[in-house]
């Protein structure tokens, strides 16, 4: 049950911003119809292996299956709704003229901000599986579909009238960060009991919010795929180390 009532609720959550978000004018219904069924099926396909075990073909400690259901949903994407070509996804490594310094500099931070969160609240000594796991699923996947798909989608919709910095975004942006957010904060059970874990929710909305404004400020997945690895393997390898 809960693997279908749970993006519903999510959707439910930021319909208020898709409603109200300043969109552009003549804006075809189809984008925002395709990002709702893309975000059903993609959380579908991911939380399959988990709900019904049978799904999970690959029987590792890791959800791989879903993750591997998610690079295939994906793929299908983007070869068959061609109505956008895959470099406005982010799906090249061409960045936008004047970029690469700004990335840059986010990924140092970055570094910098999880050596500190290693040395001064947790690190962690996991398993070469996971290690693996965080490399080559959720940092990559993760992207493809957040700042890749969803957002793309979303940008065909609102108008880019938010601006920070040199970096002009839409309501897209806000949307898919609290997305973001909800799909590693918020838990639903098959009963139906709801809790929100704040911390996560907000740590991890604030960082598809960051990832976000470098996928538009770069027009490329590849800087947003390594943030996102060096968040997920830092803590997860530095208690090697400490």
């Amino acid at each position: 049950m809960s693997i279908i009532i749970t993006p519903i609720i999510y959707l439910i959550l930021i319909l208020p911003l898709i409603y109200f978000g300043k969109k552009q004018s003549n804006t075809p219904k189809q984008y925002i119809i395709v990002f709702v069924l893309y975000v059903i099926l993609d959380m579908f396909a991911t939380a399959l292996p988990i709900e019904f075990h049978y799904f999970d073909f690959v029987k590792l400690e890791m959800n791989w299956s879903g993750k591997i259901y998610s690079y295939i949903l994906a793929a299908t994407f983007l070869i068959f709704f061609k109505s956008i070509p895959l470099n406005q996804y982010g799906i090249t490594t061409k960045q936008k003229e004047g970029s690469i310094n700004f990335s840059v500099r986010t990924t140092i931070a970055f570094i910098f901000v999880m050596l500190a969160y290693c040395i001064f609240i947790e690190s962690y000594k996991t398993s070469i599986e996971n290690v693996i796991f965080q490399l080559l699923m959720p940092s990559v996947i993760e992207e493809i579909v957040y700042r890749g798909i969803l957002l793309t989608l979303l940008s065909m919709v609102f108008v880019k009238n938010l601006k920070i910095g040199k970096i002009n975004f839409g309501m897209g942006v806000i949307i898919t960060s609290i997305l973001f957010g909800l799909w590693h904060g918020l838990n639903i059970t098959n009963d139906l009991d709801i809790t929100m874990s704040w911390i996560p929710f907000i740590y991890t909305g604030l960082i598809g919010f960051v990832l976000a404004l470098v996928k538009e400020r770069t027009g490329s997945l590849l800087f947003p795929i390594v943030i996102h690895q060096i968040i997920n393997i830092l803590p997860q390898t530095m208690g090697h180390v400490l």
